[in-house]
């Protein structure tokens, strides 16, 4: 008797250790599908995340762009007021324009000549 019970053992042992392997293969393939998923919504979310960091650097960007635009824009205007202002100040006073400037290459050259 003890036989048959060590065979009707056996066979349980058997039939648990395959009912074991098919949960855990259950198990495995539920953890693989979850894991597919998690994934997928991780990798959704990195490219929303990429998409809206691009948007806002391009965004940005044109407000850089724009900025940049209107500097120069104020520059070329006060480089074309001070053209017509020194214009305007050599027509009134030629004279004084050239003894400002023979002043300006005298003191030009002793800055630059070697010693």
């Amino acid at each position: 008797m003890a036989e048959s019970s060590a065979q009707d053992d056996f066979a349980k042992l058997s039939a648990d250790l395959a009912t074991l392997r098919a949960d855990v293969a259950k198990l495995a393939d539920t953890l693989t599908t979850l894991a597919k998923a998690e994934g997928e919504a991780v990798g959704a979310a990195v490219r929303h995340q990429v998409k809206r960091g691009a948007a806002r650097a391009e965004a940005t960007a044109t407000n850089l762009l724009d900025e940049g635009a209107a500097a120069l824009q104020d520059a070329k205007e006060r480089a074309q007021s001070l053209t017509s202002d020194v214009g305007g100040a050599i027509e009134r006073n030629p004279f004084g324009a050239v003894v400002a400037a023979l002043g300006i290459g005298f003191v030009f050259g002793l800055l630059t000549r070697s010693r």
